[in-house]
């Protein structure tokens, strides 16, 4: 019995433990897509936000930590039924009148998040419903700022429309903007609708109509203009070239024609040369023919004149030879034999009164003159022969 005694103190005990350890010891964990303030049990709130993890807090009940949505959100102001995509009112397009005081129904569109910097002092200053608190108010007046200088044409489509939804834009996310002060960050906005009066509408329709039909008489204006430009330019390019070819032709024939006669005055120049130079080579072979007969006959008078000179000389050494010492009876003696010679064959021949002693006679007393001598006297006369 006391053991069984012992065991159930014991459950009991280990129990109020187990029960005590719930209101003694907390488990928080902070997702990946938020951040966590932490206030003590005293009212106390911790400067530095939580970053995402598990965190165990002792004694538990003392401290809590609440934690934030740091991603992206969207905040609608329009007359969807539902907001299925974003939060905010039902009904709610913003309603402003235009610079001429035109109603607009304007629905806009903002995606924006919580400033990890401001998350504590919004923790402080607002904790809930920031969309409601912060983000509102603040984009209703800068729309209701931008919107209200404009018509209702300007803002309604078209560039208008763009400018001014970035005008607001510019105005929502600026680093100094009073979102951005407060801790929101305004990621993006959109202009999703503008609701005008039926009637308005209508007009504005008309408008764009007529506008529309005066941008197509002026874009087919200037599209018959740039027909016309193109067929002009077209016969003005066909008229350079025609101009061009024209141009280039007697160019050409210029040319050509210069060509030829620079050719007929080159293959002029060229036989004119080619007759100078057979003039020239005539001339030249005649000069060098008669310089070769003169220098030949000079050649050949000096070697007559040589010749002549050397015979001469012959003839006087001859002459001489038979002027020497006993040279008489050699010269009668080649007498004789040249006068035998010439005697040989004559018999016969000789005129009637003609013998042959007359004529060596005759022969010996010429050649005793030319050396000076005393001729011989003849011999005997001899008959003629039979």
């Amino acid at each position: 019995m006391k053991q069984i005694v012992s065991l159930v103190i014991a459950g009991v005990v280990i129990l109020a433990l187990a029960i005590a350890s719930l209101f003694i010891v907390d488990i928080t964990t902070v997702e990946g897509n938020q951040i966590g303030v932490k206030e003590t049990w005293d009212g106390g709130v911790e400067p530095e936000p939580l970053q995402p993890k598990t965190y165990v807090l002792f004694p538990g009940f003392t401290q809590k930590i609440f934690k934030y949505d740091m991603s992206s959100q969207v905040f609608v102001m329009n007359d969807a039924a539902m907001n299925t995509y974003g939060e905010g009112r039902g009904r709610d397009s913003y309603l402003v009148q235009s610079s001429e005081g035109q109603d607009m129904r304007i629905s806009l569109n903002v995606r924006w998040r919580r400033d990890p910097g401001h998350v504590v002092d919004l923790h402080k200053t607002v904790r809930e419903n920031v969309e409601e608190k912060i983000l509102r108010p603040e984009l209703m007046r800068v729309v209701k700022d931008q919107a209200t200088t404009r018509t209702a044409l300007d803002a309604y489509s078209g560039e208008g429309l763009v400018k001014l939804q970035s005008d607001i834009s510019t105005a929502l996310m600026a680093p100094d903007a009073e979102l951005r002060k407060r801790g929101v960050i305004v990621e993006n906005f959109v202009i999703e609708h503008i609701g005008l009066d039926p009637s308005y509408v209508e007009q504005i329709k008309a408008r764009q109509v007529a506008v529309q039909e005066r941008l197509r008489a002026i874009e087919e204006t200037r599209a018959a203009e740039a027909k016309a430009e193109r067929a002009k330019a077209e016969a003005q390019a066909s008229y350079e070239k025609a101009l061009v070819d024209a141009k280039r032709d007697k160019e050409v024939g210029v040319l050509s024609a210069q060509k030829q006669a620079e050719q007929q005055v080159l293959a002029a120049t060229a036989a004119a040369k080619q007759v100078e130079l057979a003039a020239e080579a005539d001339k030249n072979r005649n000069v060098l023919a008669a310089t070769g007969e003169q220098e030949a006959a000079l050649l050949r008078a000096q070697a007559i004149e040589a010749l002549g000179k050397a015979e001469a000389e012959a003839t006087k050494l001859k002459l001489g030879a038979y002027s020497a010492e006993g040279s008489e009876a050699f010269v009668r003696i080649e007498v004789a034999k040249s006068m035998s010679d010439a005697f040989k064959n004559i018999s016969g021949y000789l005129p009637q009164d003609m013998t042959v002693n007359l004529l060596s006679d005759s022969f010996l007393r010429a050649v005793e003159a030319v050396v000076g001598g005393a001729a011989t006297t003849p011999a005997a006369p001899m008959k003629p022969a039979r």
